[in-house]
């Protein structure tokens, strides 16, 4: 049946566009008003009339289409390729790309986390204290701040302990493996079934293996590594060291297999310790597990069948389904997880934020145990299954995904689903989030509320809950505290809890199904449950809950899609007009004479202004989309119709020309150039643009207002539609991901890998939108050619060529070319202008003179190439600034470099102990020419980084210099030179020298030293030299330099005052090298210090825990405490970590590179007093803190090299210009070193 239509509105009220009869009425009183005096006659039939009548419906038409639907309105004729965009080139974002938003609270992180395949739930915990290494600060009796890390012994003020913060540790509740279970804890279960005479008798082992990863670095490595030797069971062997009821006891040191035996029975209920030795056949290499915690589960008749020869056999099974193997892979599998969370922490990190410790939660497995009254009719067995499950969802709920149906439904808003950052499987809620928080205790009044809600259930009674520790063992101590002072106080003895069990912090608990004991209780009479059912039923009611994560369901929601409608399909008005009139398609007839055709073609030519109106506006409405189009190719905003023969019949009796294409081409242009002047279209543009950005609470007024003062309108307008429509284009992303930061273990150094801040500052501050797209060709010689192309937003190209570097890989490759590109392209001397192409062509070369870039065609004129070029330079170069985030910069180890304390220049930390906490540096570019000719800009940028810096961090900009050095005779250590021979040089009269003699051999003398320092300083561009290693380097550079000759200078040398003259010049001379080619240097250190630091999983260190794992496990002292252990292994650490530092300090400062370092000198450890260690643990700690401080060597030089360099960096000014005017000239500029006086000149390219 088909639909029924709605009914017609008999008086709709319409638009006045719209409605025929008041446009008509309105025009009959037009005319009564204009010509009442000569023209009376408003019927039908008269001519003019029937003109008004044929006007008003066209402009009907044209009000229709005006009220079409917008997104008819803007649908294109072409559709698009996207179909999840409708709308190519608009800036209709969806839901998912513009309201979600980079992780930026925990729980946001908890979503990307659980979001993650094989991370059930997870937590980030803010660090309050240090992460691994923490410092002294503490005034001096001089007064100056010094960091350390030993704890000064005597100081004036009470030395304060520091550590950085806006550190995070990461905790991770991984899912269960079909295979290997719960990957959070080290269990293997094995699971076999005893037959006798009795029947079958179910056996569960669970053989708890220790945490060997921090006490053995090496035997972890190895365990893990050795894909190929354990994948053959014959290429290692597994011994069985010791199996016994302790730590000490040896159950194989009996005499007799019968005495064995009986051991094992005797000790059934206890928990078994097993050490095993796994030997690499091949290369002798052995790893060693120690006190393997066993607990068996089966009753009287496995007890009596158990056999120590069997255990040993079971347990030195090396095939793949022996406990080692499955232990291996399951080890395996749990840091291969969270190796991959890692990488999404890394990938999604915050802004000046990172993360200290990333690992499994702990897991407290809780048994419980309860009396359970049910009715009558109750299945035990479902009862039993749903008491388990219950107990699961209160220990450790599963977290659910929701789909946007489900949500949208459930009539939650659209900004409030979308408040968080995307996920691929659905929307977690926070609620869900909240019930799955770590606990801190399991009260025994939620569970009973739990267990009560069970249909069947009557009553819980004699519930009691236990925990157990990593090897099995009830835990005492942690049940039913009372209460002291709001403070619960437990009793050491006690086990089990009837109220309140305490869960240790960074621990989740976990039910203990196999020592859960449930007694059902049916009018008196006891009940045991079928334990195999009870089984199957807890394993459906788990896929029931089941919630996983399928990328399936949408989880956007879709761009509204209209209808092409052809918007400016025109049926000319002539065409409405009676056949008599001979001006429709149909004409006149053939016999009609010459003047009747005269009379219809003026007719025709009357109506024509009418066509040209009526056909522009609906030119202009089918343009609407091009209005607020993305597309910087749109060049107008007025758009005109251009009628041919082709839409109306005759046209060419009426115009002239209209039958060539060319001429009427011309014609168009002359009259869209009447219709819209380049400065209306830049004017009406960016008003468009305006209204697009103030939809997202953006705008650029102030930036406007500074470019047009700087550059004029005519070069700033088109500018600011570039940046705009750049900005735009950008906007989800710089919008979403402005407070992440980079990635610095993955390509640290690479394009595109940036803080998200960094792009919008960019785009805000007029940053061409353009990016290098690589090629890398077959290497040879291991080198790569790599073809390069720089395109912009919309794939126009505005550089191409081809350079060779020398790399490892393809990432190498593009990196190393990355740099080469960007280091070439900010110097106006790698650039030539030429002509020939019909115009001018510019080209890119490298140092060698050799062409390694080319415009992609010619320019028309020199001052379009030039501007290309000085685009290119300005973008180069602002493509090079560096977001520095002071926490990276963090001391990563005791022994690490350390922020200098107190230093010199405007954009230094100084006088404060933390330098490293919610920090950024932004080093900028400040010999670019837009801010090195223009202050006001510079403020701008300034006050836009502050601006878009988030709030809760401290931002300093650094406007860095990159010049090295070019002998100046204009500078002003030539007149110091002079002024120095004047006061305390004698000529050969014993007088002083003149002044202008005194200028002549000052010039001399600067002229020979600037020599030899060019020769010297030819290779230091990317050379570290220490400030307090550069004076005595200069001086011997120096002391080769002699005195003028005889006759050279009027002034005669002694000793004293050549001595003078080489103090003065070395200074001059150091203070060049500190701060020449600032930028090169201090981007060459940062990205060799982000190379070198990626190397290490920082998260994994754990030094001092490591050193504390080993003593544990070998003292001997009984009445140590873990407190003491880590005072102890904190003691040891400083201690060597203070001789690396001191050794390494000494080397930097010395200006030793970094592969020129050597072997470092031995440091003997020593343990700490009042405590006893088993013989070689002394040489373990050696032995990890040598592995691991070797290791350590090149990032914390590199770190040394960048503290160093940021901590000098020193902002660069324009030099003002006054005009000293003479008689011959009024433009004789007068440098005024650095400072800020005079006008900017006004540049017609940017």
């Amino acid at each position: 049946m088909s639909a029924i239509l709605p009914p017609l509105d008999q008086n709709p009220v319409l638009d006045p566009s719209q409605d025929f009869y008041l446009l008509r009425r309105e025009g009959i009183g037009f005319i009564q008003q204009a010509g009442s005096d000569h023209w009376t006659d408003y019927n039908v039939s008269d001519p003019g009339v029937t003109i008004l009548e044929a006007l008003c419906y066209a402009i009907t038409d044209l009000g229709y289409r005006i009220g079409w639907r917008i997104d008819d309105i803007l649908m294109p004729k072409t559709p698009s390729a996207n179909p999840g965009q409708p709308y190519p080139d608009q800036a209709f974002f969806t839901a998912r790309e513009i309201l979600t938003v980079s992780p930026t609270t925990t729980n946001d992180f908890r979503r990307v986390l659980i979001d993650q395949p094989g991370v059930r739930n997870a937590w980030l915990i803010c660090k309050a204290c240090a992460c691994e290494a923490s410092y002294w600060a503490f005034c001096d009796r001089s007064g100056q701040l010094v960091l350390q890390y030993p704890k000064p012994a005597d100081t004036p003020q009470p030395a304060r302990e520091v550590w950085a913060l806006g550190l995070y540790e990461t905790l991770l509740e991984l899912g269960d493996d079909p295979e290997l279970g719960d990957l959070n804890d080290r269990m293997i279960v094995y699971q076999t079934v005893h037959h006798d005479s009795n029947g079958a008798h179910p056996i569960v082992m669970e053989l708890r293996f220790p945490d060997i990863a921090l006490l053995d670095r090496g035997a972890w490595q190895r365990f893990l590594e050795r894909d190929a030797v354990f994948a053959d069971a014959g290429a290692y062997k597994i011994e069985l060291l010791r199996l016994g009821a302790t730590r000490t006891y040896n159950v194989f040191d009996l005499a007799t297999a019968q005495q064995q035996d009986e051991y094992l029975r005797s000790e059934w209920n206890n928990v078994f310790y097993l050490s095993f030795r796994i030997t690499l056949l091949a290369s002798g290499e052995t790893i060693e597990i120690a006190n393997a915690a066993l607990r068996v589960i089966a009753d009287n008749a496995v007890r009596h069948a158990v056999s120590a020869a069997g255990w040993k056999t079971l347990f030195t099974d090396t095939g793949a389904g022996g406990f080692i193997a499955r232990y291996r892979r399951k080890a395996k599998a749990t840091l291969a997880a969270i190796k991959s969370a890692k990488k999404v922490l890394q990938a999604s990190r915050k802004l000046d934020e990172d993360y200290c410790l990333v690992t499994g939660v702990g897991i407290e497995d809780v048994a419980v145990c309860a009396d359970i009254e049910v009715r009558l009719d109750a299945d035990i067995d479902r009862v039993q299954a749903a008491i388990w499950f219950e107990l699961e969802q209160y220990m450790s709920p599963q977290i659910p995904f929701r789909t946007l149906e489900e949500l949208l439904g459930n009539g939650t808003a659209v900004e409030d689903i979308f408040n968080g950052p995307p996920l691929d499987h659905g929307f977690i809620e926070d609620g869900d989030l909240d019930t799955a928080a770590l606990k801190a205790m399991l009260r025994g009044a939620d569970v009973i509320h739990r267990l009560m809600g069970i249909d069947g259930v009557v009553a819980v009674n004699q519930l009691r809950m236990t925990k157990y520790d990593a090897e099995g063992n009830p835990v005492a101590g942690a049940a039913d505290p009372t209460w002291v002072n709001g403070q619960p106080v437990y009793d050491p003895g006690r086990i089990g809890a009837a109220w309140l069990l305490s869960i240790r912090a960074r621990h989740q608990p976990r039910l203990y199904l196999n020592q859960s004991r449930f007694l059902f209780y049916k009018s008196g009479l006891a009940f045991l449950p079928r334990m195999d059912e009870a089984m199957d039923t807890l394993n459906q009611l788990r896929g029931e809950a089941e919630r996983p994560k399928h990328a399936g369901p949408p989880n956007d929601l879709p761009v509204p899609r209209g209808r092409y409608r052809n918007p400016d399909e025109y049926c000319p008005v002539q065409y409405s007009f009676p056949l008599a009139y001979g001006i429709g398609p149909a004409g006149l007839p053939s016999n009609a004479s010459a003047e009747r055709r005269s009379q219809a073609r003026n007719l025709k030519a009357y109506l024509m202004m009418f066509e040209q109106l009526l056909g522009n506006a609906l030119a202009q409405l089918a343009h609407t989309a091009d209005l607020f189009s993305l597309d910087s190719r749109v060049a107008r905003t007025y758009f005109i119709k251009a009628f041919d023969d082709t839409d109306i019949k005759g046209l060419e009796d009426i115009v002239k020309d209209i039958d060539d294409a060319a001429k009427l081409a011309a014609w168009l242009r002359k009259v869209e150039a009447l219709t819209e002047t380049p400065a209306e279209f830049h004017a009406r543009r960016n008003r468009f643009l305006d209204h697009l950005l103030a939809r997202f609470g953006e705008q650029f007024n102030e930036y406007a207002l500074l470019l047009t003062n700087a550059a004029g309108e005519a070069v700033a307008q088109p500018r600011l539609i570039d940046t705009k429509l750049a900005f735009l284009r950008h906007y989800p992303a710089i919008s979403r991901a402005r407070g992440r930061a980079f990635n610095y273990q993955v390509e640290p150094c690479a394009q595109g890998n940036e803080p998200g801040i960094k792009q919008r500052i960019g785009l805000l501050l007029g940053d061409p939108d353009v990016a290098f797209v690589w090629t890398p060709r077959v290497p040879g010689a291991g080198k790569y050619p790599v073809d390069y192309g720089l395109v912009d937003g919309i794939g126009n190209p505005w550089l191409a060529g081809s350079v060779t570097v020398a790399a490892g890989s393809k990432t190498d490759a593009t990196q190393a070319a990355y740099r080469l590109l960007l280091a070439r392209m900010i110097l106006p001397d790698a650039y030539a202008i030429a002509a020939g192409g019909g115009g001018f062509t510019l080209s890119l070369k490298d140092a060698a003179g050799t062409e390694i870039g080319r415009g992609p065609q010619a320019f028309p004129t020199l001052d379009d190439a030039a501007s290309m070029r000085d685009t290119l330079l300005a973008w180069s170069a602002n493509e090079r600034m560096i977001v520095v985030e002071h926490l990276l910069l963090r001391p990563r180890f005791i022994g690490d470099a350390l922020f200098p304390a107190c230093c010199d220049g405007g954009c230094a930390t100084c006088g404060d102990e933390d330098p490293y906490s919610f920090r950024l540096t932004y080093v900028m570019p400040g010999w670019t020419t837009l801010y090195a000719d223009n202050l006001d800009l510079r403020r701008y940028a300034e006050r836009t980084i502050q601006q878009e810096t988030p709030s809760h961090l401290l931002a300093k900009t650094c406007w860095v210099g990159n010049d090295g050095f070019i002998e100046n005779p204009c500078d002003d250590v030539v007149d110091r030179l002079a002024t120095l021979l004047i006061a305390d040089g004698k000529t050969a009269g014993n007088e002083p020298p003149s002044p202008d003699d005194a200028c002549v051999c000052a010039l001399a003398i600067y002229h020979a030293f600037s020599d030899a320092f060019s020769a010297w300083y030819a290779d230091k561009k990317f050379a570290f030299l220490h400030a307090d290693a550069l004076p005595a380097l200069i001086d011997k550079l120096f002391q080769a330099v002699p005195m003028p000759a005889a006759g050279a200078c009027t002034t005669v040398f002694d000793a004293a005052l050549w001595d003078k003259v080489r103090a003065l010049v070395s200074a001059h001379f150091v203070d060049i090298v500190r701060h020449g080619w600032q930028f090169e240097r201090f981007e060459w250190a940062w990205c060799e210090w982000l190379a070198a630091n990626a190397a290490i999983d920082w998260t994994d260190e754990r030094l001092v825990e490591r050193v504390e794992t080993i003593l544990a496990a070998n003292v001997q002292t009984a009445s140590v405490t873990a407190a003491q252990l880590c005072a102890c292994a904190r003691t040891i650490v400083t201690n060597y970590g203070e001789h690396f530092h001191a050794w390494l300090q000494s080397k930097v400062v010395a200006g030793t590179r970094v592969e020129d370092l050597g072997e470092r000198p031995v440091h003997v450890v020593s343990l700490c007093p009042g405590m006893t260690f088993a013989a070689d643990t002394q040489q373990k700690v050696a032995a990890l803190l040598k592995e691991r401080y070797d290791a350590y060597v090149k990032p914390s030089y590199w770190l040394r090299v960048v503290v160093t360099l940021l901590a000098g960096l020193r902002n660069t000014y324009p030099g003002a210009t006054l005009h000293d005017c003479d008689q011959t000239s009024d433009l004789n500029p007068v440098r005024l070193d650095s400072t800020a006086i005079g006008n900017y000149p006004r540049r017609t390219t940017l």
